[in-house]
């Protein structure tokens, strides 16, 4: 009896404990992730490190508004070696971080830290691969294309910034239609040179300009893929090589700090140079006293790039998910859209290249709309692995070459001399 009793009490405890459980289930739980984003019931706050410039405002503003249940901290921090130190700081150990992080074209020297950052895959990024640009996608890849850190934001195709007066008096072609036709080659180029030269008493940018407009169109760079230093090796000679040409011919600027430069172009000194599609705004305040004599065409030899951003997210969130819905709002082409109006940012995602809302008339261009050749240099441009040692190697090179231009000194021993200095260096 006393058995029986014993069980009829633990089958009545049973059944009250199972409708408990399915009472607490029947409503939404803590921590059930909401179609929004944010965490069920629970207000979700995620800190995100930026830069001005980096996305517009009134895109975290619309962020905000699209996750309720989301509180965003949007922290403006100063852009450059600064912001990259104090990331590095923080993945090391140093410093509390954030949740979201922006990270700009040196991504690919993050993916050493790649176990710091959530992968991007794992919450479903294959998914709108296929809206980027392939090469600005595959920067913030690891090399099996199994790791991803971040989602692309804007990028920054190099083109051609000319004169079209001084070029129309040189009688060289003079619209981006002839020149992208005429001048394929860097050899036209330097042809193109001589004659406005000769015919206008102008030249093209500094003998550093153009070797990094010319490294900007290789594939290969300082470092392969393992990070063994090809800094020696040919495609860099070749840019060496030619931005020595240039300047033993007597085309290049001299070298000088931007105030002389943005002096000398603002007096028609400059006639045309290379630059990324962010020099709009540069050299609108630069030379105020040109306005509507400028035009861009596709460059000679190919298009680089030269910067444009990411967003990805830290290891250390606790909220991966919601810390990804936030980052794929931010950088989806409708809001990289909006930022292109606002600020010029060109979008990564060739999608929306030509919607008439792209377009991009600039009176300091003469009306010409600049969005057309972004677009088709944007499509175009090549990757060469990169290396946190790159900044380095580059800074080197480029003494060295203002060693050729200031004190004239022989190229082939400035070449010797710079690498030299940079294997003690890489040794180190």
């Amino acid at each position: 009896m006393k058995f029986k009793a014993y069980s009829s009490a633990l089958l009545a405890l049973c059944f009250i404990l199972v409708m408990t459980a399915c009472s607490s289930n029947s409503g939404p739980t803590q921590g059930t992730n909401g179609s929004d984003g944010s965490k069920g019931n629970e207000k979700v706050t995620l800190k995100m490190w930026y830069w001005n410039g980096a996305i517009s405002d009134s895109t975290i503003e619309a962020a905000k508004a699209k996750f309720p249940n989301i509180t965003l901290q949007a922290e403006k921090l100063p852009s450059g070696d600064d912001y990259l130190t104090k990331l590095r700081t923080t993945l090391a150990g140093g410093g509390t971080g954030p949740d979201i992080v922006a990270m700009d074209a040196w991504i690919s020297s993050m993916i050493t830290y790649k176990d710091k950052f959530v992968n991007l895959y794992d919450q479903g990024a294959h998914d709108i691969e296929s809206k980027y640009l392939d090469w600005k996608w595959k920067m913030a890849t690891d090399a099996e294309n199994k790791y991803l850190i971040g989602l692309p934001i804007d990028v920054a195709p190099v083109v051609l910034y000319y004169r079209t007066d001084l070029f129309q008096q040189a009688g060289v072609p003079s619209t981006p239609e002839a020149i992208r036709n005429e001048v394929k080659t860097y050899e036209d180029y330097l042809s193109l040179l001589k004659k406005v030269n000769e015919a206008t008493g102008t030249k093209t940018g500094t003998i550093a300009d153009v070797f990094g407009f010319l490294l900007g169109q290789s594939p290969e760079k300082f470092f392969d893929k393992d990070g063994n230093y090809i800094g020696d090796q040919a495609a860099v000679k070749k840019a060496w090589d030619g931005a020595v040409k240039a300047f033993q011919e007597g085309l290049t600027f001299q070298t000088s700090n931007d105030t002389e430069k943005n002096a000398a172009i603002n007096g028609g000194k400059i006639s045309s140079f290379a630059g990324a599609s962010w020099v709009v705004g540069d050299l609108t305040s630069a030379a105020p006293d040109t306005k509507g004599k400028w035009g861009i065409a596709y460059p000679p030899g190919g298009p680089g790039n030269q910067g444009g951003s990411f967003f990805g997210a830290l290891k250390s969130t606790k909220y991966p998910k919601e810390a990804y819905e936030v980052i794929q709002f931010l950088t989806s082409p409708e809001n990289l859209l909006t930022a292109y109006k606002e600020f010029g940012n060109y979008p990564s995602t060739p999608e929306i290249y030509d919607n008439p809302e792209m377009e991009n008339k600039n009176d300091f261009f003469g009306g010409q709309d600049l969005s057309v050749v972004y677009g088709e240099a944007a499509k175009d441009v090549i990757i060469a692995p990169t290396n946190p040692q790159d900044d380095m190697v580059a800074n080197s090179l480029i003494d060295s070459l203002k060693e050729v231009d200031g004190v004239k000194k022989d190229p082939e021993q400035a070449w010797k001399e710079a690498q030299a200095k940079i294997k003690r260096q890489l040794s180190r």
